[in-house]
């Protein structure tokens, strides 16, 4: 955000993830040259309108966000905007499922799916949770009603012993093999690498990276920027929160030095992020 050659493009969500020295807020607050797009297409169009500057777009989010990201390369090559690139951050969910199936401090006994993801994905790549580990899953949408039934979904195949399967409650919006189109420009335009996140770790082939065919539009081949290692704030226990093993209300900073105006940890930054939800819900803020 320093280079007066950059521009860099986000969705707001980004805004205020705390990167290694600063956030993006506040450097946007210090004159650095950051612009929050609603669409990695509202980024390309960004480039085309300022062919002097470099436009990175911070690609986030996991396999719902990645399919449109792709769509927006190829629309780049096609044609040949040269000043365009793209930061991959997206991460993959059934990989991570993985991990925490595989955690020795947890015990889970199903897993809730996400609608938004599965819409892409389908359910097909939960299936290896339930075959492998005995572990049911179910594919749920968002309303409440869709959260109960998805849960009592899970407790009948356990205390009815059935066979762990994957079950789809949110069938309106998701199908068994995905959306075919979005997984087929998934693959074209990104390969399968080992990803850390925030938290957790690193967790093998968990995020994408731009292939090699679309490397033009890599803004980590193309633009020459120190990637910092993340320093986790040692008060912060957003990774155990994110396994399950505690609460917001076990963290010492929640509420106090942690509120969403001022997030320490990814658990805050989102408003769907588990410390935010029990800060709004609980009425810490008041």
């Amino acid at each position: 955000t320093k280079r007066d050659d950059v521009v860099i493009t986000t969705f707001g969500d980004m805004l205020r993830v705390p990167g290694s020295s600063s956030s993006l807020e506040k450097q946007k607050g210090s004159g650095g040259d950051v612009v929050v797009v609603y669409s990695p297409l509202e980024a390309l169009k960004i480039a085309q309108k300022t062919p002097g500057k470099k436009i990175i777009f911070l690609a986030i989010g996991f396999e719902t966000t990645a399919p449109t990201v792709a769509a927006t390369i190829k629309i780049a090559q096609e044609k040949s905007i040269q000043n365009f690139f793209v930061f991959s951050g997206h991460k993959l969910i059934p990989p991570a499922m993985r991990a925490l199936v595989g955690h020795k401090d947890l015990h889970i006994d199903g897993f809730i799916c996400p609608g938004h993801v599965s819409t892409i994905i389908g359910s097909k790549p939960y299936q290896p949770i339930a075959e492998e580990y005995g572990i049911p899953c179910v594919v749920t949408g968002f309303e409440p009603l869709d959260i109960v039934q998805a849960i009592f979904m899970l407790i009948y195949q356990i205390v009815t012993q059935e066979t762990p399967k994957v079950q789809i409650q949110y069938r309106r919006s998701v199908r068994e093999e995905g959306n075919p189109k979005a997984l087929d420009l998934m693959e074209e335009v990104f390969e399968i690498e080992q990803s850390d996140w925030r938290g957790l770790g690193g967790i093998p082939e968990s995020g994408l990276k731009v292939k090699e065919s679309f490397s033009a539009f890599d803004a980590e081949a193309n633009i020459q920027v120190q990637v910092e290692e993340t320093r986790e704030n040692k008060g912060c226990i957003c990774g155990a929160v994110l396994r399950g093993v505690s609460t917001p209300l076990d963290c010492p900073l929640f509420g106090r030095i942690c509120t969403p105006e001022n997030p320490i940890g990814p658990c805050m930054v989102s408003s769907e992020g588990t410390c935010a939800a029990y800060f709004k819900y609980g009425d810490y803020g008041e």
